[in-house]
């Protein structure tokens, strides 16, 4: 079964910066769920909170008001630009994380070695055709 995190459809908390590095928390991470691949064919929709961490980060544009909802975003990694991140997900190379949020605001977090953590239990939200 193929699982990835809609960044369009989420809501972040809070982001934490630390000793150079970022975490983004998700209080509402919308992950698709589906038996052939996720987001892309028929499946399911849950809500679950989540972390994203990037190490040696830059961070450029304006913060937003927090917590707020993403109304685009990708990650690019190795050249790939993933709107639905894959799950599980660890990678330990450069990424390049970019979010808009519903009030204008326009986010990039540049760093390295990127890895997504889904917190908590999932709740079901809906199926998608």
């Amino acid at each position: 079964m193929g699982s990835a995190l809609e960044l369009s459809e989420s809501h972040v908390s809070f982001i934490d910066f630390w000793d150079g590095n970022a975490t983004i928390f998700f209080s509402h991470a919308y992950i698709h769920k589906s038996k052939g691949r996720a987001g892309r064919e028929a499946g399911s929709g849950f809500s679950q909170e989540a972390e994203l961490v990037l190490f040696d980060v830059t961070v450029s544009g304006s913060m937003p008001t927090l917590p707020n909802n993403i109304v685009e975003g990708f990650l690019e990694v190795g050249g790939i630009r993933h709107e639905l991140i894959p799950l599980p997900f660890k990678r330990k190379v450069a990424a390049f994380l970019s979010l808009e949020f519903v009030d204008g605001s326009v986010v990039t977090i540049a760093g390295r070695k990127p890895y997504l953590e889904l917190l908590g239990r999932p709740t079901y939200l809906e199926e998608y055709p």
